[in-house]
């Protein structure tokens, strides 16, 4: 304890003396004010003083009041925690005295002696020091009832006065500096600026536990660098992030045995500033402790300035996963309630903006705020050391939708009880032991789900009608070849629960992924790092829409062929019959079909196993895969359609333009949909058109019966429009995630369409064929269903949004309202007894929103005799409102009540959505009718608007295809231009199989060559056809190599780029196939050029048999295949004027060779420098000379051309044994009469 000083000891002689004296001399007590504040406990404990147990609410601390008495003390506590000093160490100081601060004795005494300095010595809020009286010593009370009582004291303003023979002594002078910056008043936040759980509406309030209150004062004063619990002699080292916490006990051990000593000296620049601010006045000094707090809120945690993933991985370092964030042990002590239970889910989802709910308002805290403010304008706060942003709760999906937009994901987590709902549990939970008590004292919030583009399922976040996929890829390379690569895909559409599983081995194009690719067009790609080969990589980057979302995993991440198999064991275990005689790495009959069939498939069995992991990621697996809604998708679908290829897709424009858009397509031409999921279902059909003549007829009888019926269309449209998406709301009722609205929607929808369908099929009983009838007669009836699920719940009024059971439908619901009533009863009669007790006019008052503010007792505004013990709640001009006491409890009860009725209604809720989706197999088959009719509608108006001429196509069976159009537009092209030029086009039958097609460039080959391939899609759809006439024998698959294009991310040239298309249409095409090459050779020498175009000529015409357009400015090959039976020399029909250099398309296919290219004419067109041009005219009809005279004379030397001779060589081969004939039919029969016919030329050709 310190020594006790007489006054004689104390007594102070000048203010530059003071300072000069040695340590042990003392100073009068009497100019030592009484402390009126408490002052900071002490980080490191002082010897013989006995530490103070304090009891600290957790709430907002009221404001303090002055202490009743001012006496005088001796001795003191330095405000920088060093330990006990004496007043003598007490300097004065030379600011003004702030009169408004003052007691009113202070205030005379400072008018009275104004030549007086004085100074001020501000304490700390933490703890309070009572004065003994004169010669007496502080010291701090050891009763917690006092220091509570003390709390409520004053800062105080300690001053000491000089006496008048004050003598000045320069040698003193550094003294007083130095010793000045012990006595820096330390900056301190204000109580009651941040509360102890942030989450002020949400901190459930409960009796104060007098063990707790140290570590709740702790975690709800913040993280400012100035603590009051710290010491500010401690060192930064001694709360390093990663140091362990043993080490950080060990050094509080050894500071607190170590003697108490002056702080070290600070550099220049902290010590100016420390010595100023004692010469502040006590206002300027509480406005420098509000900026230093400003600042220290503005501070980014630690952890965030330089961020780490939990491996410990920086940004750009190999192997780094911006999912997740590493936060250090001691950061988490720090964290108050509500910012621990923040980033317990952050740091697991540190890429996704997530949503918080707080009430009635969702909030964004700090990197996401600052993306919610640098994004959208959203107006960002502070609160308290993170950003935030907030927006209302019923606007969520508007800026779900948005953050969406801009390729973010976007997680949602919800609060999982009310603030009722958080004191009801807390209540019940009394008594037992809790792991987190602050963390429990707040509302609970869970993880609803995480959205992203590939993974949406509610309707508001859909963009639009068509299907958002999320694709999971597996890439093995294949043994044989390493060029090549064996793929395993699972396809989400997580819109409607739809699962398909692929597996197949693909050629060094990728063409059966770059197929599946264009035909679905995911909105996001889910892949292990590292596991996709470069080839793959490229592509990918290529041909997906740049919207696309890349989800990498890493090598931890995702389940392997064994665990995807226990994990679907896990999904859907086996019956118990089963159970017992199953292996163990069989799956029983629970496991979907599709699942069973790519078992051996272990490629796609890791696929699924990496989107079955991903999902729980998103926290939305169990509602999708418990849908059991799986398929076997095949891209390429051999034999069951027409084929058409990922290039045949991009180069027909059938999806999506050469600019990324639908604009032209025929998509959008085509596809006239009323309904959403009859719009996803056509896009189905234009993607695989059909193949066998008996399917096409039936469904171009359908379309020609329904466009000779138009009132049938008004009959459908009037059940159609209006229709919501039942596909996707019967997945989302299966995920029990759909408001009652939508499902009070979808069975009006249902009862709705049962009843059109029933009327459209009377109707249809008329029609020539049965293909309509037939389709409608399909549809089960669904009315039973309907009445079953309407007879558990009664109809909702206008604006309510629950499902509330009838009466004996739900025996927990019918107790909780008798529970109700009888309350509700009860707190009538308890306002009549108030009415008769008090003589007042009273009715109760309710809240528009919740049960917060219920049962108000209401009385006239002008009512004077009002109880006492009644708490005045709200008044309006008319009436008051009061909170009458002997009424809580009641009111109490009815609130629990209606909470419990809450959660019984939503649990019914959940069992009619249960027992409706018991009949989903019924629900589902009634939508792929009306979807089906309505993809029939659609092509029925699209044949009425190709205008005229327009037929219906004629099928011929056969075993080699061919196609004969006369007078045939391009859809697309006449729809803009009424001028558009018609022509005819034969392939096949009694003509060459092959139209060797030359001209000028501008002239009309490629528009014939797709026109012609757009044709046949039509016809085979099952549509009419912009041509006067046309028959058909079915293709079987449209393979094209157009345009001229490089691709950078397949690191391939433009000749590179041609080859290895050409390669692929060798390969697959067949003597049904329809193949339109354009240009081939033009990338590299001319004479390399032409040596491959002719070879691949001779191949398709000889030995492919294929249906072809071959486009060429290669003169030369009419003339060297003017022999070939079954190739046909074709041009587009020009007028050329040489004089002025002009050319007029004509636009017209017709037979012949063209005279030339005319490439110098359409440079003039181009506006090419009319020097330049004649110039390349001179060049060109030079070289034209001299390569037709080479010609010539390797004519005159040689009796048969190249190709002959190779037509020979073939020949010589199977003569020998050294080549077979091929294995199909036509071409074994086909072949040989071609070469027959060939030789028949050679020798009669002069």
């Amino acid at each position: 304890m310190p020594p006790q000083k007489s006054v004689g000891q104390m007594k102070q002689k000048s203010l530059m003396s003071w300072f000069g004296k040695p340590n042990g001399e003392g100073v009068a007590n009497g100019a030592v004010k009484t402390p009126k504040k408490e002052a900071r406990i002490p980080a490191t404990p002082v010897k013989g003083v006995a530490p103070v147990e304090k009891p600290v609410s957790l709430r907002t601390p009221e404001q303090k009041q002055p202490a009743p008495s001012s006496q005088p003390s001796a001795t003191t506590r330095s405000s920088d925690g060093e330990g006990w000093c004496s007043s003598k160490d007490t300097p004065p100081t030379s600011d003004l005295i702030d009169v408004d601060m003052l007691s009113g004795d202070e205030a005379k005494a400072s008018k009275s002696k104004s030549t007086k300095r004085k100074m001020v010595i501000d304490s700390d809020e933490e703890e309070t020091f009572h004065g003994a009286g004169k010669g007496s010593s502080i010291y701090r009370s050891s009763s917690p009832v006092a220091m509570a009582s003390k709390s409520q004291a004053k800062k105080p303003r300690v001053s000491l006065v000089p006496s008048d023979d004050e003598d000045d002594d320069n040698a003193t002078i550094s003294s007083f500096s130095s010793r000045l910056t012990r006595f820096r008043k330390s900056p301190t936040k204000r109580l009651g600026s941040r509360s102890d759980g942030d989450d002020d509406d949400f901190v459930v309030p409960e009796e104060e536990d007098e063990s707790d209150a140290p570590s709740a004062r702790v975690h709800g004063r913040g993280r400012s660098s100035s603590t009051s619990s710290r010491s500010t002699a401690l060192s930064d080292g001694d709360f390093d992030d990663d140091g362990s916490e043993e080490e950080t006990s060990k050094a509080k051990k050894t500071k607190s045995r170590a003697k108490v000593a002056r702080p070290a000296l600070k550099s220049s620049n902290e010590t100016g500033r420390r010595s100023s601010d004692a010469f502040l006045t006590a206002a300027e000094q509480r406005m420098q402790a509000q900026k230093n707090e400003k600042k220290s809120t503005e501070e980014p945690f630690a952890f965030l300035v330089n961020p780490r993933d939990k491996d410990g991985l920086r940004p750009g370092e190999p192997g780094y996963d911006p999912r997740t964030l590493f936060i250090p042990r001691s950061a988490w002590k720090e964290f108050s309630p509500f910012e621990k239970q923040f980033w317990e889910i952050k740091q697991n989802h540190f890429d996704t903006v997530l949503f918080f709910q707080k009430g009635k308002f969702f909030e964004l805290y700090e990197e996401d705020a600052r993306v919610g403010h640098r994004e959208f304008d959203l107006k960002m706060t502070q609160r308290v050391k993170m950003s935030m942003v907030g927006v209302p709760e019923m606007s969520f999906n508007f800026w779900a939708a948005k953050f969406l937009a801009k390729g973010y994901k976007v997680g949602r987590v919800d609060q999982a009880e009310t603030a009722l709902g958080a004191e009801m549990r807390l209540s019940k939970s009394k008594g037992k032991a809790v792991d987190d008590k602050p963390k429990d004292k707040i509302v609970r919030r869970q993880l609803n789900k995480v959205y992203t583009n590939g993974t949406l399922v509610d309707d508001q976040l859909l963009s639009d009608d068509q299907a958002g996929h999320c694709i999971s890829i597996r890439e093995e390379p294949v043994a044989s070849d390493n060029s090549s690569g064996s793929f395993g895909i699972c396809v989400l559409d997580s819109s409607t629960s739809e699962f398909s599983l692929s597996s197949f081995e693909d050629d060094v194009c990728r063409t059966k992924l770059e197929t599946m690719m264009r035909q679905l067009r995911p909105k996001e790609l889910v892949y292990t790092k590292g596991n996709l080969s470069v080839p793959t990589t490229r592509l990918l980057k290529g041909i997906l829409p740049p919207s696309c979302l890349w989800t990498s995993l890493r090598d931890c991440e995702g389940f392997s062929y064994d665990a995807t198999l226990k994990e679907l064991k896990n999904m859907y275990p086996p019956g118990d019959d089963e159970d017992a005689m199953m292996e163990d790495d069989a799956l029983g009959s629970g496991v979907p079909e599709a699942i069973r069939t790519m078992i051996p498939s272990q490629n796609a069995v890791v696929a699924l196993g990496a989107m079955i992991w991903y999902l729980r990621q998103l926290n939305i697996d169990k509602d999708i895969f418990s849908m059991k809604n799986f398929n076997v998708y095949d891209p390429m679908k051999r034999g069951q359609g027409l084929i058409l290829d990922g290039q045949t897709l991009a180069h027909i424009e059938v999806l999506m333009n050469s600019e990324n858009t639908e604009e032209g397509t025929l998509l959008k031409l085509f596809n006239h949909c009323i309904t959403p999921f009859g719009k996803r279902l056509f896009r189905i059909w234009l993607c695989v058109p059909l193949r066998e003549v008996s399917d096409i007829n039936a469904r171009l009888d359908a379309v020609q019966d329904l466009l000779d019926h138009p009132t049938f269309e008004n009959e459908f449209t009037d059940i159609a429009k209006g229709l919501p998406d039942l596909e996707r709301i019967v997945s989302r009722i299966h995920a029990r995630n759909c408001k009652v609205l939508d499902f009070l929607k979808v069975l009006n929808a249902f009862d709705k369409l049962n009843k059109g369908l029933v009327q459209m099929a009377k109707a249809s009983e008329t029609f020539k064929s049965n293909t309509i009838l037939g389709l409608l007669r399909s549809a089960p009836d669904v009315k039973p269903n309907i009445k079953h699920a309407e007879q558990m719940f009664i109809r909702p009024e206008k604006g309510s949004d629950e499902l509330v059971p009838k009466e004996g439908k739900d025996e927990a619901y019918d107790n909780i309202m008798a529970e109700i009533s009888g309350l509700e009863e009860e707190l009538d009669q308890e306002l009549k007894k108030l009415e008769k007790k008090t003589g007042l006019s009273l009715s109760y008052w309710h809240s528009a929103v919740g049960t917060k503010d219920i049962y108000l007792v209401q009385t006239s505004a002008n009512e004077k005799d009002i109880p006492k013990n009644w708490t005045k709640s709200g008044a309006t001009k008319a009436y008051k409102r009061w909170l009458v006491p002997s009424l809580v409890p009641t009111i109490r009860k009815v609130k629990e009540a209606r909470e419990n009725r809450s959660t019984i209604v939503k649990d019914f809720k959940n069992r009619v959505f249960a027992e409706f989706d018991t009949d989903r197999a019924i629900w589902l088959r009634a939508i792929r009718v009306m979807a089906e009719l309505d993809c029939l509608f659609s092509l029925a108006k699209a044949s009425s608007a190709l205008g005229e001429p327009v037929c219906r196509p004629e099928f011929i069976e056969g075993d080699s295809a061919w196609v004969q159009f006369e007078q045939l537009r391009h859809p697309a092209l006449c729809a803009r231009n009424n001028n558009f030029i018609p022509n005819d086009i034969e392939l096949g039958g009694s003509v060459g199989r092959i139209a060797l097609l030359t001209g000028p460039n501008m002239g009309g080959k490629s528009t014939v060559m797709r026109m012609t391939a757009v044709g046949v899609i039509m016809a085979q759809l099952g549509m009419l056809v912009p041509a006067a006439k046309a028959r058909i024998c079915p293709v079987d698959a449209i393979l094209t190599r157009m345009g001229a294009y490089d691709n950078m991310f397949a690191n391939a040239s433009t000749f590179k780029v041609e080859l290895d298309e050409c390669s692929k249409i060798l390969r697959d095409a067949t003597p049904k196939s329809l193949v339109i090459l354009d240009e081939l050779g033009r990338g590299t020498s001319t004479y390399d050029g032409m040596a491959i175009a002719s070879a691949v000529l001779h191949h398709l015409a000889t030995h492919i048999l294929a249906l072809s357009f071959f486009a060429t400015h290669y003169g030369s090959l009419t003339d060297d295949f003017s022999y070939h039976p079954n190739i046909r020399n074709m041009h587009m029909e020009t007028l050329v004027d040489d004089d002025k250099r002009e050319l007029v398309f004509l636009y017209k296919l017709v037979e012949g060779v063209a005279t030339s290219s005319f490439g110098t004419h359409v440079a003039n067109l181009a506006g090419v420098p009319m020097e330049v041009i004649k110039r390349a005219a001179v060049v060109s009809d030079d070289f034209a000379k001299q390569f037709k005279d080479k010609v010539e004379g390797r004519k005159k030397q040689a009796r048969l051309p190249l190709v002959a001779q190779a037509d020979f060589v073939h020949l010589y081969g199977l003569a020998l044994g050294n080549l077979k004939l091929d294995d199909d039919p036509v071409r074994k029969r086909e072949v040989m009469r071609l070469i027959k016919g060939a030789v028949g030329k050679y020798i009669t050709q002069p």
